[in-house]
């Protein structure tokens, strides 16, 4: 299983528009951050994308990848989900709808967000053409033939959903996990990549210390740090973490074979 991070970034990404701190002007290229998205290949035939960020088809230019054959979705919130109209590019390949995975609660929002692309609404032109299903709460799906059992966590006035796929677990945009999600994937991944926005303190998103007792809890080997905001810079903040953590960067391969 191979895991790209096509983005590591807040909503507002890296640099903030408008910014001029030294993270905005650094010229690290791991400092420079999309808005949050993976790539999941668990085979050849089972590609999996979690969210499709405003970026989506740069990210995807940028890894090298064309196709996935599902896409995941965590919630609702526009960096997220703001690349929705580049699916309409994985059609052109198989000729063949493409599975979109969202929790039941939010496909309304989804229909009514992007309604062009499920009913006629006089939109003249391309438009992505998708199947939606249902990603179960606190519970085991398949994608794409993959089993993927997902739990869903607090995130402000809304959830986000999070993903074990193996052995491998992807939470992004939550505050905290319950004792009892921590007891049921306790000991089962071995790579985790989570959110924390920055070092501080912040009320609907984990932040570093509180993902970094969570990988503790949750006695994850290798954990990585994604979702980073622009008080985080990669080569100077890598010194205050654990050595079996790091911060995700855009472009990051992960390689769980090895």
């Amino acid at each position: 299983m191979r895991v790209v991070i096509l983005g590591s970034g807040t909503s507002a990404g890296v640099p903030v528009l408008g910014c001029t701190c030294e993270v905005c002007r650094s010229t690290d290229p791991k400092s420079k951050r999309t808005r949050a998205s993976i790539f999941v290949e668990c085979s050849p035939k089972q590609r999996l994308l979690i969210d499709t960020a405003p970026e989506m088809r740069l990210q995807m230019l940028a890894a090298g990848l064309s196709r996935a054959d599902a896409v995941l979705y965590t919630h609702m919130h526009a960096d997220h989900t703001h690349g929705f109209d580049d699916l309409r590019a994985f059609y052109f390949h198989e000729k063949s709808p493409v599975p979109v995975y969202l929790l039941e609660r939010y496909q309304d929002e989804m229909r009514q967000r992007f309604s062009y692309a499920f009913r006629d609404t006089g939109y003249i032109g391309t438009k992505p053409q998708i199947e939606l299903h249902t990603i179960p709460e606190n519970a085991s799906f398949s994608a794409a033939g993959q089993s993927i059992e997902s739990i869903v966590l607090p995130h402000g006035n809304v959830v986000s959903a999070a993903f074990l796929i193996g052995n491998f677990a992807y939470a992004t945009d939550f505050k905290a996990f319950s004792a009892a999600q921590i007891k049921a994937w306790r000991g089962r991944i071995d790579t985790m990549v989570a959110s924390g926005i920055h070092f501080g303190q912040h009320p609907t998103h984990s932040v570093i210390p509180e993902t970094l007792a969570l990988f503790e809890a949750l006695q994850v080997r290798r954990g990585i740090l994604s979702h980073l905001s622009h008080d985080v810079d990669h080569d100077r903040d890598q010194k205050r973490l654990p050595p079996n953590i790091s911060f995700a960067y855009d472009g990051m391969i992960i390689d769980l074979d090895e």
